[in-house]
């Protein structure tokens, strides 16, 4: 475990993690992972509720190559997984399992249902999943509640984003009596759509993810330089209280 800006960091690479998530399917009770990134801890430093819920995780990964250089100034090493990777990799094991899983994605968002669910038919054929919308907001209705619940699945992934993700899993997972494992994934199903191309491998091994989002979107400067140059700047000076 590795403790930066005030957040708990599992050291568990993408195979252990799998594994344990696995385990975890196996048993009774209910248990939720998050995958801070630096944008996510920078947040939960003004977001009292989004800190409690991070550090409340049964599992939370390190998302992000800056979380790997924070961990090093503090003289520890940290193992990287995505949520994308870690979605691919549960979405492998809910097929070889049988496990049913429901998605829940942005109703504004770049990927329709129908996109998604073509594209998980396509790359997961035997998957057994039930993909709904949902409004940014902290809570879920009762029709996706109820529909999720009619459903039972045993993994649930929330893409909506951060903090609305996180507090989505928090304030209802105990309303989805079956579900054994909640992730918040961010934009992992846009990757599957295609909708948003993911930065080619090498890129990614060099932990530069962030030139290429600013590549292809120039726009996310600001997110981008917030994520890269202000967090590792915020790791540094940071006083624990």
């Amino acid at each position: 475990m590795v403790n930066i800006l005030e957040i708990r960091l599992n050291d568990l690479s993408k195979l252990e993690a799998k594994n344990a998530i696995s385990l975890l399917l196996k048993g009774e009770r209910q248990s939720y992972g998050v995958t801070p990134n630096p944008e996510i801890i920078l947040n939960s430093l003004k977001d009292k509720k989004l800190k409690h819920i991070l550090n409340s995780a049964d599992f939370s990964f390190a998302d992000g190559f800056g979380l790997k250089i924070a961990a090093l100034f503090k003289g520890k090493k940290i193992k990287r997984v995505t949520g994308s990777d870690l979605s691919f990799e549960l979405l492998n094991l809910a097929m070889d399992n049988s496990y049913k899983v429901a998605i829940i994605i942005w109703c504004n968002g770049l990927s329709s249902i129908k996109e998604v669910e073509q594209s998980l038919t396509a790359r997961y054929p035997k998957l057994h999943s039930l993909v709904l919308e949902s409004e940014r907001a902290e809570s879920l209705d009762n029709k996706i509640i109820n529909e999720i619940n009619q459903y039972a699945p045993q993994i649930l992934f929330v893409a909506l984003g951060s903090p609305e993700q996180e507090k989505v899993i928090y304030n209802n997972l105990s309303q989805l009596k079956t579900v054994k494992f909640a992730i918040g994934v961010g934009g992992t199903f846009d990757f599957i759509t295609k909708k948003t191309k993911r930065a080619p491998k090498w890129l990614r091994y060099l932990g530069l993810e962030w030139l290429w989002r600013l590549i292809i979107q120039p726009s996310r400067i600001k997110r981008i330089w917030r994520a890269t140059f202000v967090f590792i700047y915020k790791a540094l000076t940071y006083t624990e209280k």
